[in-house]
């Protein structure tokens, strides 16, 4: 018998005041439960002391979840992992119930150790979705804007899967419902402390990881994908789900939490346009439809003619390929206004190039990108910057001598700029491209050619300008350890360019292996993720002074 009557008074008015709330206290040295009248109508039970009470309530426990059950409370009755909450389904008559446990293990003036265990029916909660047993929308929502709030780094991902409502229709009512509900389940096994995961409506879940990045956001992703797919036999019968997914990187956001929403919904609305079964990144397009796109392009185009106003420079390391020594970088546009974040340019440049504003946005990247290099040479003597030149500059007289003049305002030597040239300027005569390039050659600048072999102009370019270099598109690299053809066309690009006399630069290195793959051959510089993202000025900075 539990001889201290004021810890069986205390379980009472708890179980009295708190809704959903299920409370046991258990003497361990007797192996003796007190079991509350609410807890014990709940599952069943009669109130009062029981012995080997959680072998009893293992009667309650939903199958899939009793082993689980039996070790978790096996920890507790010995005294062990007292602070860590789990999870299982249980009830009286159907073991549907999420619920969740919470203990702690005190002495007693008795000597005895107690085991306090609060049951909560997390179904009923307001933030917990029935159905799944998921947190819901408005708890997504104010968890989001306390991440704002705090400037925290987090990584949005929104997964919806599509046409499930028409489960319903073929193998009978709630069928989709069953589904969602087991998926439920299986993500919640997925979490941990960095994670958590909502259910927001009509098969759409969201997942937020705490400070990851792109690489862990894709990581993250397969296994959510991986977990769906498990779930091709259900109830025997067999699936192939479509999986539509959108992300989201948030970082050092001063926006709200409607317009987080909004960005990943457009996403996802993107990623289910496209029947893209790859996970679509809100941070490298926005949706771009009939008045959507018409406004954003009067925006960035007004942005241009605004002084630029929106427009950064980020720089992306080009390392020496034989050891990995930052050399250089290469300046790359950004645009960024709310409601629609950071645009990388591949959603704005092709547009932009079609219009007389590109001029100055290539003046502006051009002044931004050699302000900064002689910034970085003060640190690293020789290192050079490499700046994509446009269709609209190549054809105006001007670009050569304006150039020029921004190298002398910040003093920074003409042999330490590279001018990247590309497919997309193939449009104008050849003749017309040679004379720019020549004068360039003659003033010391460098000419390289950019996603080299990605385009049927970009050979007769090579062979009829005077460049000194190329850059190998990332194309062609990725899967490059799999694929021989692949294999065969990179190894016949080196050599022509080494044979031609040309720098070489590789695109798209993001790991050792391709790394070391590579080295093997006689190649200038490496550029990708494996060395570095994109970063602002600051951070290369960092990179460059960092021994």
């Amino acid at each position: 018998m539990i001889e201290h009557t004021i810890y069986k008074e205390f379980i009472d008015k708890i179980s009295e005041l708190s809704d959903g709330i299920y409370p046991i206290i258990t003497d361990l040295d007797n192996d003796l439960s007190y079991v509350p009248d609410k807890t014990a109508d709940f599952f069943g039970f009669e109130a009062g002391e029981h012995t080997c009470f959680f072998e009893q309530l293992s009667s309650c426990v939903n199958d899939v979840d009793l082993p689980e059950y039996k070790q978790e409370i096996r920890y507790r009755l010995n005294g062990e992992k007292p602070d860590d909450i789990f999870y299982v389904r249980m009830g009286k008559h159907t073991k549907e119930y999420m619920m969740g446990f919470y203990s702690d293990i005190f002495t007693g003036d008795d000597g005895h150790r107690y085991h306090v265990l609060v049951l909560r029916n997390e179904n009923t909660l307001p933030d917990i979705d029935p159905y799944t047993y998921l947190y819901g929308q408005s708890k997504f929502e104010r968890d989001i804007n306390g991440y704002i709030m705090e400037n925290r780094s987090v990584t949005i991902i929104e997964v919806e899967i599509g046409h499930i409502d028409e489960f319903n229709i073929l193998y009978g009512s709630n069928f989709n419902t069953a589904i969602q509900r087991e998926l439920a389940l299986k993500f919640i096994y997925m979490m941990d402390g960095s994670t958590a995961t909502y259910y927001m409506n009509n098969c759409k879940f969201v997942f937020v990881v705490k400070e990851a990045d792109r690489a862990l956001a894709e990581a993250f992703y397969q296994k959510i994908a991986d977990t769906i797919k498990s779930m091709y036999f259900f109830k025997c019968f067999k699936f192939e789900f479509d999986i539509y997914a959108a992300c989201l990187i948030l970082k050092d956001y001063d926006g709200d939490t409607s317009t987080v929403i909004s960005k990943v919904e457009y996403t996802l609305d993107r990623a289910k346009e496209l029947h893209s079964p790859d996970l679509l990144f809100f941070n490298d397009m926005v949706r771009f439809n009939g008045s959507s796109h018409i406004d954003i392009m009067k925006i960035i185009h007004q942005s241009v003619i605004n002084s630029c106003d929106g427009f950064f420079v980020e720089f992306q390391p080009i390392v020496k390929a034989c050891n990995g020594e930052i050399m250089g970088a290469e300046a790359l546009v950004r645009w960024k206004k709310e409601p629609f974040g950071t645009v990388p340019p591949g959603l704005f440049i092709d547009w932009l190039e079609d219009t007389p504003a590109m001029y100055k946005l290539g003046n502006y990247i051009m002044r931004t990108a050699i302000s900064a290099a002689s910034e970085f040479a003060k640190i690293k003597p020789g290192f050079f910057i490499n700046v994509n030149a446009s269709s609209e500059q190549l054809e105006k007289e001007c670009f050569v001598e304006d150039t020029l003049a921004i190298l002398k305002e910040y003093d920074f030597p003409p042999s330490q700029l590279w001018i990247e040239i590309t497919e997309r300027c193939r449009d104008l005569p050849i003749s017309m491209i040679k004379k720019t390039v020549t004068a360039f050659r003659e003033a010391g600048i460098h000419i390289t050619m950019d996603d080299y072999g990605t385009g049927s102009s970009s050979s007769q370019m090579m062979l009829e300008l005077p460049v000194e270099g190329v850059k190998i598109d990332m194309f062609f690299v990725k899967d490059i350890l799999e694929e021989k053809k692949k294999q065969a066309l990179v190894i016949g690009m080196i050599n022509f360019a080494n044979a031609a006399d040309l720098k070489i630069c590789i695109e798209g290195i993001e790991n050792d292996n391709l790394e070391s793959y590579l080295r093997q051959f006689d190649v200038t510089w490496f550029q990708g993720y494996h060395y570095s993202r994109s970063i602002c000025q600051d951070e290369l900075m960092k990179l460059l002074i960092k021994p």
